[in-house]
């Protein structure tokens, strides 16, 4: 590889390969794959969390501070693929996804701020998710779902 190709890699941001990993989630394939990457989403979001692996050390580099203030990097991530798998599996994962952001705003109500922080990142994940879905359907150019996913999580 060329020293431009390095300097490239190196130059990229946790936000740039969220933006390409999640853009490649979205690939239009059919509803089977839909639900496919909808498990996978979901297995993603809470595989480090029942192996008991710290999450708060990912890198979020790029990615708006306001949705990983207060130590929520890690729960950021998880946050973003539990809502957004969600919405892959259809209605029972929508409201499933719905019960899980009305307590975080139940807990930010409260007064605590890592929920107001994960409240802040399930309505990003949402985001995400309705452009990724209209990825899936061919509504959206593999640029366009990109492009619109940077708006959303780029800081």
């Amino acid at each position: 590889m060329t020293d431009e190709v390095h300097a490239e890699a190196r130059s990229t941001t946790a936000c740039d390969r969220l933006v390409a990993r999640l853009v490649s989630c979205g690939e239009p394939k059919g509803v089977c794959t839909r639900l496919r990457v909808g498990t996978s989403l979901l297995r993603r979001a809470y595989q480090g969390f029942l192996e008991g692996k710290a999450t708060r050390k990912i890198p979020v580099d790029g990615i708006k501070k306001e949705l990983v203030a207060h130590g929520q990097a890690g729960q950021f991530y998880r946050h973003l693929y539990f809502h957004i798998g969600c919405q892959f599996l259809g209605w029972p994962g929508m409201l499933a996804s719905w019960f899980m952001h009305q307590v975080d705003v139940k807990q930010a109500a409260a007064g605590r701020k890592e929920s107001a922080v994960e409240a802040r990142g399930n309505l990003a994940a949402l985001a995400c998710a309705e452009v990724l879905l209209n990825r899936s359907r061919q509504r959206l150019s593999r640029q366009e779902a990109a492009e619109m996913l940077r708006e959303i999580l780029a800081g």
